[in-house]
């Protein structure tokens, strides 16, 4: 029905395919059309359909000029054809209504399923009907004296036409109640030892061993990962909005729900259990407060502040996914948003105990502390309440002021220094201007350790932090400095050297920056360079103020095409001068050392899927290391393989 029409429409639009009208033929084709004709397919089902008919000898006569009041006949010919194709769904449609007001036995039902189905297949092929009958209005109009002459109510043509444009239109606009989209994730974990000595990745874990603890290759050494995310929004214009995201299978488990750093037997990685939980699930409307309006999303929610401040750890370094990767931590309660005048407030409160799968896996363990330390033992608060309030201020067109109060509440909090700690206060701001190419950021924020109301730690609990990145065409250097207290303690994500992240005790410098040398070819390259910031604390963070950590790495990217990629990375950080407290376990080494060589490919299989594979050699001298069967050097790697599809 759609092709016939827009064959007619081409028709009369090209002004060597003309369609005079004048007397019915009887044959399949035009006698004088020959079956090798470019045109013969489309004038047969012209004709099949009455849409030409050709001269009273039966030919078609195609060389021939056509004449206006010939293609007046064709453009009502159209115009008839498209109203009986409207008028017939019409008739249809009142035809089911009747039958579905009386009784339905099986049949009927039956009989019904197919009659919708054809007419659904009817109404999808007139969404595309838009751009044709807007062309059929402007020849009704330029041959408008031609169609009254031949007896045709210009005028009931006109409006019929723009009656069947705004169906068309509300059609084209017609959505699904519910939209659906997610992806398909397959990874795989291979790790190998050399030399009979395993290998350490970044996240800490062993690589290359048996689940019994013995020296491996990566046949031996595989884990085999899949996951699906499956995410349903109703697509309403106009009031609540609602999405959730359902996920199943063994990589939450595996994992460590969304935090990492839970290795498996002997250190390496383990299969988890399959499994399924609701990432999120809210609804979003606006309302209004003693006459002051704000937004509203209520449910399983998600948000994050600042990397100091309130912000999730990347769950694992060898798996990368938009869902686990945003840093925002989800939890059950709602977020307010009001804007009073060109500022945001954001208040929002809720709990995380509740967030678990159904296996009882929790998706986002609220933590606050140094994570993996390889060489202090600083204790790790966990929470599983929070109340908090975010507010973000313009100033003047090049800035903005990022203020933010979060108070995270636990019956079970791990007591710090002898107290019974079960509260913490993490509060503070971020600045940041504009100039052009030119971005200045800083920004400071406090930790306070609380029991119930009473406060028990509020020093050496802050951290400080200045940045400027500059912005070439090619190009782009960044610096900075900063100094993290002891005591600080923020469910945060402010970086990593070695194993450990979140690093508290330092203060150091930081730069970096990258390079297009061509089109397809770009280098990066950073690093970082601290001390110990407080010898006070040396016993639980390993770092003195004669401590010397240096990091740095570079990176090269190699585009060969649209869809290939190649990737070589390398990272090296050393640790020098630890605390003695912490080298009186491990007498005669106050040093270690973490180095990783990275291969990558990076393979665009289509627009919505890619291929990544990696292997990451390890180089790893660390006699704190506190992993089963560590000895002090780690010279295993690891393969990983990633297939991501979305939908």
């Amino acid at each position: 029905m759609k092709r016939t029409f827009k064959y007619a429409l081409a028709a009369i639009l090209t002004a060597a395919l003309v369609s005079p009208a004048l007397a019915a033929g009887t044959s399949d084709n035009f006698p004088d059309v020959p079956d090798n004709h470019w045109a013969f397919e489309a004038l047969a089902r012209l004709k099949k359909d009455g849409l030409l008919v050709g001269y009273p000898d039966g030919l078609y006569r195609g060389n021939r000029p056509a004449s206006r009041y010939e293609l007046a006949v064709a453009i009502h010919a159209c115009y008839t054809n498209l109203k009986s194709v409207t008028d017939g769904l019409d008739s249809q449609i009142k035809a089911l209504s009747d039958k579905l007001n009386g009784f339905a036995t099986t049949q009927d039902v039956q009989n019904l399923r197919d009659a919708l189905t054809a007419l659904q297949n009817d109404v999808n092929g007139m969404k595309g009907y838009g751009e044709d009958i807007a062309n059929l209005k402007k020849l009704a109009a330029t041959f408008e004296k031609e169609l009254a002459s031949l007896g045709v109510d210009v005028e009931a043509l006109k409006k019929d036409l723009s009656d069947l444009a705004d169906r068309v239109t509300k059609l084209e606009k017609k959505k699904p109640a519910v939209a659906i989209s997610g992806d398909v994730n397959l990874l795989m974990l291979a790790g190998n030892s050399r030399g009979g000595i395993p290998g350490l990745d970044m996240d800490g874990h062993l690589n290359g061993v048996s689940p019994a603890g013995a020296p491996v290759g990566l046949t031996d050494d595989l884990t085999m990962l899949q996951e699906g995310a499956f995410t349903f929004a109703g697509t309403n214009d106009t009031g609540p909005k609602w999405k959730g995201t359902l996920v199943v299978g063994n990589m939450l488990d595996t994992f460590g729900g969304q935090s990492g750093f839970h290795p498996g037997p002997n250190g390496g990685y383990a299969e988890g259990n399959s499994d399924v939980y609701l990432q999120d699930f809210s609804v979003k409307f606006d309302s209004s407060i003693a006459g002051l309006a704000f937004n509203a999303e209520l449910g399983r929610v998600a948000y994050k502040v600042s990397p100091y401040i309130f912000q999730r750890l990347d769950n694992t370094s060898y798996f990368a996914n938009e869902r686990w990767d945003d840093g925002k931590y989800r939890f059950d309660g709602a977020i307010l948003g009001f804007n009073v005048g060109g500022s945001k407030l954001d208040v929002f409160a809720g709990n995380t105990s509740k967030i678990t799968s159904v296996n009882g896996v929790a998706i986002n363990t609220l933590q606050a502390g140094p994570l993996n330390g390889a060489f202090g033992a600083y204790p790790v608060m966990s929470f599983d309440q929070m109340l908090g309030a975010n507010l973000n201020v313009p100033l003047t067109a090049n800035g903005n002021l990022n203020l933010a109060y979060i108070l995270f509440d636990s019956a079970n909090g791990i007591p710090v220094d002898g107290t019974g700690a079960n509260r913490l206060a993490v509060y503070g701001g971020d600045l940041k201007f504009t100039f052009g190419k030119l971005a200045l950021s800083g920004g400071y924020s406090k930790s306070d350790l609380e029991e119930n109301t009473t406060i028990v730690n509020n020093i050496n609990d802050s951290a400080w932090h200045v940045e400027g990145r500059l912005e070439g065409k090619r190009w782009s250097l960044n610096g900075g400095y900063r100094e993290i207290e002891a005591n600080y303690l923020a469910p945060g994500d402010w970086g990593q050297l070695g194993i450990e992240r979140n690093p508290t005790n330092i203060k150091g410098f930081n730069a970096g920056g990258h390079f297009d040398l061509s089109k397809t070819l770009t280098i990066n390259a950073g690093g970082e360079w601290d001390t110990g910031l407080d010898s006070n604390f040396g016993g639980t963070t390993g770092f003195d103020t004669g401590t010397d950590i240096n990091s740095w790495n570079v990176g090269l990217t190699w585009r060969l095409n649209r869809n290939l990629s190649l990737m070589l990375g390398y990272l090296d950080t050393e640790f020098t001068n630890l605390d003695g407290a912490v080298v009186a376990n491990n007498p005669g080494n106050t040093s270690a050392s973490y180095k990783w060589t990275t291969f990558g490919i990076g393979y665009g299989l289509s627009d919505s899927s890619k291929l990544t594979i990696q292997y990451q050699a390890s180089d790893v001298s660390n006699d704190y290391q506190v992993v089963p069967g560590g000895g002090g050097r780690f010279t295993g790697g690891l393969l990983s393989t990633q297939l991501s599809i979305k939908f």
